[in-house]
């Protein structure tokens, strides 16, 4: 069940394309990771923040990461009004990805299986009815239950005051695709009731093996100046970085 603890990280890149008949969050949410031991004693594994603007996010941490099998990101940009993604590698030139390329992707080296089958068929969840703070924001708990290994479950704390659209994320985005979207996740309850996370615990035979927990809720106009695709750094597009990764291995 620790991927949908990861999973829980990706779910927050992706921000939706229309207005809501209220007022969005606009600024930054920290988080922490961890993972524990076997004696229980935690280990930091990463932060990173969100950075949240009616139209852009930037989701960036202090570790660099691998995506979709082969590309290396210290953040990723959702450029909301072109409508693509910006993966920042740290060098003079960063990555452009739209939806229609990533699908394209999954799918070119993913097997491709029915698009009918979802990983989030595999996960259940209760709703306990318990309620406590987190930063502020009042959160309820949930219990998400893996059909096929018993022994692990994950507590997600999600806020319905935090409001955020998933847009893209919600839509379908055809097989392999799909399944690397929901990770598992019955998504309805983010995508259609949002439900935003804020805290969630992994187990493994009742023992806490991981944990995400966010550590500061801000609003802030200051998400504006993080948005932006640094000056200097060379936009590629899909083709171009592919056609560039291709040309190096020559």
């Amino acid at each position: 069940m620790k991927n949908v603890l990861y999973c829980l990280s990706a779910l927050l890149l992706v921000v939706s394309f229309s207005q809501s008949a209220y007022a969005q969050f606009e600024g930054k949410i920290s988080f922490n990771s961890y993972d524990y031991s076997a004696d229980g004693s935690p280990q930091k594994q990463d932060e990173f923040t969100m950075y949240v603007t009616p139209d852009r996010i930037l989701l960036q941490g202090n570790k660099d990461y691998k995506v979709m099998g082969s590309i290396r990101t210290e953040g990723i940009l959702v450029r909301l009004d072109f409508k693509d993604f910006v993966f920042l590698t740290g060098d003079s030139k960063v990555l452009k990805i739209s939806k229609s390329d990533i699908t394209s992707m999954m799918n070119m080296f993913g097997d491709d299986n029915d698009s009918s089958s979802n990983g989030a068929d595999d996960v259940d969840y209760d709703k306990t009815g318990e309620t406590k703070t987190i930063n502020g924001y009042k959160c309820q708990k949930f219990i998400f239950h893996d059909k096929d290994h018993e022994n692990k479950k994950t507590v997600v704390w999600m806020t319905k005051d935090i409001d955020i659209n998933w847009g893209m994320l919600a839509e379908p985005w055809g097989n392999n695709a799909d399944e690397m979207i929901s990770g598992g996740l019955p998504t309805d309850i983010i995508f259609k009731k949002k439900y935003f996370p804020l805290k969630a615990e992994s187990y493994e035979n009742d023992k806490l093996v991981s944990m995400l927990e966010a550590s500061q809720v801000q609003k802030s106009s200051i998400a504006k100046a993080m948005v932006q695709v640094p000056s200097g750094v060379k936009v590629l597009s899909f083709q171009d970085y592919l056609f560039q990764k291709m040309s190096n291995q020559q």
